[in-house]
C-alpha cells in the first residue's frame, strides 16, 4: 500500500517542484482571468446624497419665477444610488466577489433590474421620463396642499431612439387635440392614436413655448397597433415657473424630496428648521409615498454625507429594519402630509420621538 501510494505521489504534481511551481502559475492565471471575465451582474452602491434646497452642479436645483419665494435654513436631501453592469456596461466576477463582502453594495441577477432586451439607451429613456414625470407631479402635491390651482395636461416626455417623429415633435411639448379630439390624458391620447392605421401620419395640435401649432407626425407599427414612437405623460400647467434641475440624474424616487423642498421654497419659514433631513420615494398625485429600490445603500449615502434623519416610505421598512446605519434615525412616511408632520416636528424638537418607524412594522 505504501508503495502504490509512494508512486501515485512520484508521478504526481506535488512530487516535483518545478512542475507543481508551473501547476500553481498555470491556476492562479486561471484565476485571475477569470475574474476579470464579465459576468451578468449588477452591483448597488450608495450614490450622493443632494440637498434640493442648495445646488447642483452649479445650478439651483429648484428655481421659481413668478411666485413670491422664502430663504430656508438646513437640507433637505434627496438620496441616490449608483448602479454598475446595466446595459452598455459591464461587472467582473471580481467585482461582484468584492462587492457580495461588502455591506454598502448589493449584488443582483441583471435581469432582475434590466429585462433581457433592454438597451442602454432604452433605459436612459425611462429613467429621465420618470424624472421628468417625478418633478411635475412633486410640483403638483405642493401646490395642492397650498391650495393653489393649476390644470392637467399631457406631455411628451420622451422620444424613442430611432422614431421618425423626432423630426415634428419634440420633449416637453404639450399634446392638446388628436384630430381636433381633446386629449384628456397620457392613455386616451395613446388609444386616439391607436385608432389610426400603423404607418400614417396624424394631425396634433400642439403647444409649444407657448404657441399652438398643427403638426403632421408619423406613426410606425408596434404589436399591430400605430404608435408615435413617443412616451406619453400626465402633465400640468402651473400659474408659475417651477424648474427643477437635477443633472442627469434619473429615476422617480425623489418625488418625496422635491415636494417638501418645493412647499419649502414657497413658505415663509425654514422647513428643515437648520436641521439635515435625507429622504426617499415616490411620490403620487394624492399625496402618498411609494417605495423604491436601493434603500440600504441610499440609508448609507444620506449618514455620510452628514444626515441625522431619513424619512422612509413604509413600504420599504421591511429593509429598513435591522439596516439603519449608526447615527441616522429613520422615520417611516406613507404620505406627503406624514412626512410633512415628520419633518416640523424634527425641525422643532430635534428628535424623532413621538414619530413612526419602521421598527416592529
Amino acid at each position: 500500500m505504501r508503495r502504490t501510494l509512494g508512486r501515485i505521489l512520484e508521478r504526481s504534481a506535488f512530487a516535483h517542484p518545478r512542475t507543481a511551481l508551473i501547476s500553481g502559475t498555470v491556476l492562479l492565471g486561471l484565476m485571475v482571468g477569470c475574474s476579470a471575465v464579465p459576468v451578468p451582474y449588477v452591483i448597488e452602491q450608495p450614490g450622493p446624497a443632494i440637498d434640493v434646497l442648495g445646488q447642483y452642479q452649479d445650478e439651483d436645483i429648484i428655481s421659481i419665477e413668478g411666485h413670491e419665494t422664502y430663504p430656508s435654513d438646513g437640507k433637505l436631501m434627496m438620496t441616490t444610488v449608483s448602479v454598475d453592469g446595466g446595459p452598455g456596461y459591464t461587472v467582473t466576477a471580481a467585482e461582484v466577489v468584492l462587492a457580495w463582502f461588502d455591506r454598502s453594495r448589493a449584488v443582483f441577477p441583471r435581469e432582475l433590474l434590466f429585462p433581457e432586451g433592454r438597451t442602454r439607451e432604452d433605459v436612459t429613456l425611462e429613467n429621465t421620463v420618470q424624472m421628468s414625470t417625478s418633478q411635475q407631479g412633486a410640483v403638483a402635491v405642493a401646490l395642492d396642499e397650498l391650495g393653489i390651482p393649476y390644470e392637467r395636461t399631457v406631455v411628451v416626455a420622451g422620444i424613442e431612439d430611432g422614431a421618425a417623429s423626432a423630426d415634428v415633435l419634440e420633449a416637453g411639448d404639450e399634446i392638446l387635440a388628436v384630430r381636433g379630439e381633446r386629449t384628456a390624458d397620457a392613455a386616451a391620447t395613446q388609444q386616439l392614436v391607436a385608432r389610426s392605421v400603423p404607418g400614417e401620419e396624424i394631425a396634433l395640435t400642439v403647444r409649444r413655448g407657448g404657441e399652438d401649432l398643427e403638426l403632421s407626425v408619423p406613426t410606425r407599427e408596434v404589436d399591430g397597433t400605430a404608435r408615435m414612437g413617443v412616451v406619453l405623460a400626465d402633465g400640468y400647467e402651473f400659474p408659475f415657473d417651477v424648474g427643477i434641475s437635477v443633472g442627469d440624474i434619473g429615476g422617480p424616487s425623489a418625488g418625496l424630496m422635491f415636494s417638501l423642498s418645493v412647499y419649502d421654497e414657497l413658505t415663509e419659514g425654514a422647513l428643515p428648521g437648520g436641521r439635515e433631513i435625507a429622504g426617499t420615494g415616490t411620490i403620487a398625485e394624492d399625496g402618498a409615498v411609494g417605495p423604491i429600490g436601493g434603500i440600504r445603500q441610499k440609508m448609507i449615502g444620506a449618514r455620510d454625507a452628514g444626515a441625522d434623519y431619513f424619512l422612509a416610505p413604509g413600504q420599504n421598512c421591511d429593509e429598513v429594519a435591522g439596516n439603519v446605519p449608526s447615527g441616522l434615525q429613520v422615520v417611516r412616511v406613507d404620505t406627503f402630509d406624514q412626512a410633512l408632520e415628520a419633518t416640523e416636528s424634527i425641525a422643532a424638537t430635534g428628535t424623532v420621538d413621538g414619530l413612526p418607524t419602521c421598527e416592529g412594522s
